[in-house]
């Protein structure tokens, strides 16, 4: 049976030939995901643009010119970049070419939330700091989150306020999370600010503030409203609860939802789905959208751990994460080396401008 594939546009569906969508010649850079795999049934590789061939996990992204590889009665969802859905089904070697992508990454301002920090990342790793978990850097659908705090030693009780348009709430507590009551509601669009100060003076404030800064908002009535239509749809396909929490957390991250995207696969991974591709996507989300450089650490060391020595995409992508983090937390050796493996790693993929980027990094980090 010849390879089928079937293209969601949205969430309609429409059947297609791969091949005939979009021309090999004018796909992206193949080191621009165009979409990451969501759910695989029977025995499938994944064959890489630079030849090495894989055998592809939850999570596992895409890039244009990869192949499938599939016996007899597989089937692979991939979800698109743009949300669209492709459904692989039947045997052979298939062209992953329906999945558009764009020629270079996007670019935006670091006050946007869907957008990863570009300023100095602050390192926080004491106790002595009770430095914002969530909200932070983050749109909500949720007008009543849960508010979490890094632990202060020696503080038995912290005063927590949330300030911002129509709302100036205080409580204390003596725990480090509280769910905000929604006594004064949260209005869409609007911005606010999580502060926490502990009985030992130290406070949230004492984090310097970075670009894009640190509070969040409630998502736009109009954008929610979709993202909640989006959402049902998502539910009600017949696919695997694990493909739906993917297609529901790449959602939610296309509308800002950072916060609730990362709760998701957290989520996920604490059910039992652990793979080097969540790990990382975790970790990414943490370093460079939420800017919290130790809850980072956590998932690239995992990651780190799990990747697959032939996945050099999965691989590369960890160990440079977990080098920035040690490079944040001043941990020179361990940043130089593993950093040195990224490099190396882009270098076989052919990224030329992040080895540039990670050669100057690692000038800087030698000179000490």
């Amino acid at each position: 049976m010849k390879p089928r594939v079937a293209l969601s546009i949205g969430l309609g569906l429409i059947l297609a030939n791969v091949s005939s969508i979009i021309p090999v010649g004018v796909a992206a850079s193949p080191r621009i995901s165009n979409g990451q795999i969501i759910q695989i049934k029977g025995n499938v590789q994944l064959k890489r643009s630079h030849g090495r061939v894989i055998r592809p996990q939850a999570g596992t992204r895409v890039y244009p010119r990869d192949k499938l590889v599939a016996a007899n009665g597989t089937q692979v969802l991939v979800q698109c970049t743009d949300l669209s859905t492709l459904l692989v089904e039947g045997y052979g070697e298939n062209q992953l070419n329906g999945c558009a992508s764009p020629t270079q990454e996007a670019q935006c301002t670091p006050g946007t939330y869907k957008c990863p920090h570009r300023g100095d990342l602050i390192t926080l790793n004491n106790s002595s700091t009770p430095y914002i978990i969530s909200p932070r850097r983050t749109k909500l659908l949720n007008n009543q989150p849960r508010l979490r705090w890094n632990p202060v030693s020696e503080a038995t009780s912290y005063t927590v306020s949330i300030k911002g348009e129509g709302v100036d709430w205080k409580t204390q507590v003596s725990d480090t999370q509280i769910v905000y009551p929604g006594e004064q509601p949260l209005q869409p669009g609007s911005h606010y600010l999580l502060i926490v100060r502990a009985d030992t003076g130290a406070s949230s404030t004492d984090e310097p503030v970075i670009p894009g800064g640190l509070g969040f908002s409630l998502l736009e009535t109009t954008p929610a409203q979709q993202v909640h239509s989006q959402s049902e749809k998502i539910a009600q396909k017949s696919w695997t609860e694990q493909a739906k929490t993917l297609a529901l957390a790449n959602l939610y991250l296309n509308n800002g939802l950072t916060l609730e995207a990362v709760e998701m696969l957290e989520n996920l991974v604490n059910s039992g789905v652990e793979t080097a591709p969540i790990y990382n996507n975790i970790g990414k989300l943490y370093l460079n959208f939420l800017a919290l450089v130790p809850e980072a650490k956590t998932y690239y060391l995992k990651a780190v751990e799990l990747a697959d020595s032939n996945d050099i995409e999965e691989q590369t992508a960890a160990q440079d994460g977990l080098g920035q983090v040690e490079a944040k937390f001043g941990n020179r050796d361990e940043a130089i080396r593993l950093l040195t493996l990224a490099r190396d790693g882009y270098e076989t993929l052919g990224d030329s401008e992040r080895v540039s980027q990670l050669e100057r990094q690692l000038r800087r980090l030698t000179r000490g």
